[in-house]
Order: C-alpha cells, then sequence, then structure tokens
C-alpha cells in the first residue's frame, strides 16, 4: 500500500541540499570555491608535468628537469586514456542503436496491459458509474447536474471496486 508523503516528511527521508534553493548564497559561494579549488587540485600536476614539454626553455630558466619517467608516464596516460575514450564512445554509440532497436521493435509493438483485465475493469467502473450517477446516455446529454452527497466517491472507491 503506497503511502501519501506530505512535502515535509518527504523532505525528510529524500537527500536535501539547500544549495538549490533561492537565497543560502554563503553556503553556495563557499562550495563553489571549495569546488574550484579542488579541480585546481586535480589539474595543477598534470600542467606541473606538462609545463617542461610545452616551455622548455622557461623550464630550463626555472631549473626544472625533465626525467625520463615523467615522458614515459605521460605517453603512457596519453594512450591509455585515447584507447578508453575510443572504446567508451564506440560501446555507447552501439548502446543507443541497440536501445532505439528494442524500443522500435519491441516495446512499441507489445501491449504492456493485459487486455481481458482492462475490459473487465472498465465494465466495472462504468457498472458503478451507471448505478450512482444514471446511465452513459443521461451523463452526456445532461447540461448541468448535481452530486448529492451520497453520490460522492470515497477516496479508494476504484481499488475497493477492483478488489471486490
Amino acid at each position: 500500500m503506497k503511502q501519501n508523503l506530505s512535502r515535509e516528511e518527504a523532505k525528510k527521508s529524500l537527500v536535501y541540499d539547500p544549495y538549490f534553493e533561492k537565497g543560502n548564497y554563503g553556503s553556495k559561494i563557499f562550495q563553489t570555491l571549495v569546488a574550484i579549488l579542488s579541480w585546481f587540485g586535480v589539474l595543477i600536476p598534470f600542467l606541473w608535468i606538462l609545463f617542461p614539454f610545452v616551455f622548455p626553455n622557461r623550464a630550463q630558466y626555472n631549473h626544472i628537469v625533465v626525467y625520463l619517467e615523467e615522458k614515459t608516464t605521460l605517453l603512457f596516460l596519453l594512450i591509455f586514456l585515447s584507447v578508453s575514450f575510443v572504446f567508451l564512445t564506440i560501446l555507447y554509440i552501439l548502446l543507443t542503436f541497440w536501445n532505439n532497436y528494442r524500443f522500435k521493435h519491441f516495446l512499441q509493438k507489445e501491449k504492456q496491459y493485459d487486455d481481458e483485465r482492462l475490459n473487465k475493469r472498465r465494465e466495472l467502473l462504468n457498472k458503478a458509474y451507471d448505478e450512482r450517477f444514471g446511465s452513459e446516455e443521461f451523463r452526456h446529454k445532461v447540461c448541468f447536474y448535481s452530486v448529492k452527497e451520497e453520490q460522492n466517491l470515497e477516496t479508494d472507491f476504484v481499488k475497493k471496486l477492483y478488489q471486490e
């Protein structure tokens, strides 16, 4: 049985992040600065290693020595990341084609519901509506209809009807 949660109850049970709400500018500025500094922490070692290769004269002036291990490491990273990028690109393209094929040929052609069960439920609902509010012809032809208090539907009317 599904529970209906209020917005406050949902906030308590789900992840809540004030960063994306209106206001909270101090928190937003602090978190953004921390994220930018963290990215600098990721990128600076790569820039430090690449500096002697990109500016060899400047590196010699600053007494930065290029070691063979650095060249080997950079070459390995370049090859590894290039192969990974090509592999992932091909994989994602193939998965996209496969998903589109499945969607067109299987998901759109198969019925996602039980036709007999749906017809039975429609008949049950139509009978219940006919009993409470009159025939379908009458309901469609009438311009104004006032529902009596006894005719109001309970919140779980359809659920109870289907269970019976």
